[in-house]
């Protein structure tokens, strides 16, 4: 609502799959309950910019008798949890240009969720400059990415050959992370019946992956090996 007030564009990185659907499922419940909000919405459209976010979401929408109950007791309600009025979905690569030349406020979701490729760059470059723009993150932001330097606070970065000043406002939602948590990881090392010869731990960052590894240690008795460079194990026979 800020941002609309401004008269700025709302960016949002997100991964295709599962991430996207997530944030039209809470959008529709905002449009439709947004209390204090409900007036400045009605002006705001919220575009989805990804040809495979785009595909994916009509996949939720052939299953949605395999999602929890709150979800189906929406569709039996009438209500589409996947869809209100303002969601619009871009179809052609003249559509994608083209929001970037809309001077009206609006909300753009678009891939990839930590601005390494895609359309997503393309937006970046015409709204990290503008004061009056955000850029919402709404998903981890691994070291060494475009998505980490911009939540870190840096000042310029270079899009398309362009150095670019980052003048929009940054925010990072946490807690839409789709993987299990600490405890979750644990709880599947100590469940397993037959315990793997080696255990390799390969995604995260360091201080993280050490972390868990001792938690692994305590709770299932196996010594997962931190994995912290490019490595070669030799697994034996």
């Amino acid at each position: 609502a800020e941002t609309a007030e401004r008269g700025g564009t709302i960016v949002i990185p997100s991964f295709a799959v599962g991430r996207t659907q997530e944030l039209i499922y809470e959008l529709n419940d905002l449009y439709e309950n947004g209390g204090e909000f409900s007036e400045a919405l009605k002006s705001i459209c919220v575009y989805v910019d990804s040809p495979m976010a785009t595909i994916a979401t009509e996949v939720f929408h052939k299953n949605a008798r395999v999602f929890d109950e709150e979800y189906k007791q929406k569709v039996l309600a009438g209500d589409d949890p996947l869809d209100f009025p303002n969601l619009k979905f871009t179809k052609t690569t003249e559509e994608s240009m083209a929001l970037n030349t809309m001077k009206e406020p609006k909300i753009i979701i678009s891939a990839s969720g930590m601005c390494e490729a895609g359309r997503i760059r393309h937006h970046l470059k015409h709204h990290l400059w503008e004061p009056n723009s955000s850029v919402v993150f709404v998903g981890y932001q691994a070291e060494g990415t475009l998505g980490r330097r911009l939540i870190e606070g840096v000042k310029t970065v270079k899009l398309f050959g362009d150095e670019i000043y980052v003048n929009a406002h940054i925010y990072s939602l946490e807690g839409y992370s789709g993987h299990a948590d600490r405890n979750g990881l644990i709880a599947w090392a100590a469940g397993l019946r037959k315990p793997p010869a080696h255990l390799f731990l390969v995604h995260g960052e360091l201080e993280a992956k050490q972390a868990l590894a001792r938690g692994i240690a305590d709770a299932a008795g196996m010594h997962p090996t931190v994995v912290t460079e490019i490595a070669e194990f030799d697994l034996g026979n």
